[in-house]
């Protein structure tokens, strides 16, 4: 990929993350004043089930940064590391539906936020296997078409699953709460297997300290994420603080990636 294209990507990459961590701690602070204000008792589990997703932005951010500045044209973790994070951002919306319910405010139809967390948590698990095969030592000659064609049909996916939740309530309208989403919870189980069952080969093939590395952080980083689809306080805790762990464990193992 030419080094302007690959900037460009970085950048737009970079936007997207701000953009969401901005909107993302805007609505949980307006949230959590709301709550103060009502003198509702539990804002504070509120705050630690969404707190950790922030968490997870942010870092993802932060990483996405140094990546920026030492990254390398031929780096192959600069090609998906982007569009990685860009997916795990957008499943900050799970978010809305909480908000709608305690502010009143719609900022998304309730079928859009739906197709959109759909798209992102498939797309996501989708870019984690990419990474796996690539850290196995597959060839990426044909990557980006892969690519495309996979997030294609996890985007076909999420537009053609009936989208009947039982409610027509967006603050009562998440994903995981009906039968056709139990399907979409079990494909990403399988997803996240093969990822790190082929992370675990690629160790037993290069049993390198650097390799082990890695591929703990990665492993790290998809539980974390995985979790984070949860809305129960503890699940929540967990997946940041699995994926954060992650995150510093892959900047440090990159140190001479790049």
């Amino acid at each position: 990929m030419p080094e302007r294209k690959r900037r460009k990507q970085f950048s737009f990459a970079l936007m997207v993350q701000l953009l969401i961590s901005i909107a993302y701690s805007a609505m949980l602070v307006h949230m959590t004043v709301i709550l103060l204000q009502r003198r509702i008792s539990g804002w504070f589990v509120y705050l630690m089930v969404y707190l950790p997703q922030l968490a997870i932005i942010i870092s993802s951010l932060i990483f996405l940064f140094i990546l920026r500045l030492r990254h390398r044209t031929h780096s192959i973790d600069s090609t998906l590391l982007p569009l990685l994070f860009s997916f795990i951002a957008l499943e900050s919306t799970m978010i809305m539906p909480l908000y709608t319910e305690i502010s009143g405010i719609t900022i998304l139809a309730p079928n859009a936020v739906l197709i959109i967390e759909r798209f992102a948590m498939l797309s996501a698990a989708i870019v984690f296997v990419f990474t796996a095969v690539q850290f196995y030592g597959t060839n990426a000659s044909r990557l980006r078409l892969y690519l495309t064609t996979t997030i294609g049909a996890a985007l076909f996916l999420s537009l053609a699953m009936p989208l009947n939740t039982g409610t027509t309530d967006l603050s009562t309208m998440t994903v995981f709460s009906s039968s056709y989403d139990a399907l979409l919870l079990g494909a990403l189980v399988c997803i996240y297997l093969v990822s790190i069952s082929t992370y675990i080969a690629a160790v037993a093939k290069d049993r390198s300290t650097h390799s082990i590395s890695r591929a703990v952080a990665f492993i790290l980083m998809m539980i974390g994420n995985f979790f984070s689809m949860s809305n129960i306080i503890i699940p929540s805790i967990v997946s940041g603080i699995l994926y954060i762990t992650g995150i510093i464990m892959l900047t440090i193992t990159s140190k001479n990636t790049f």
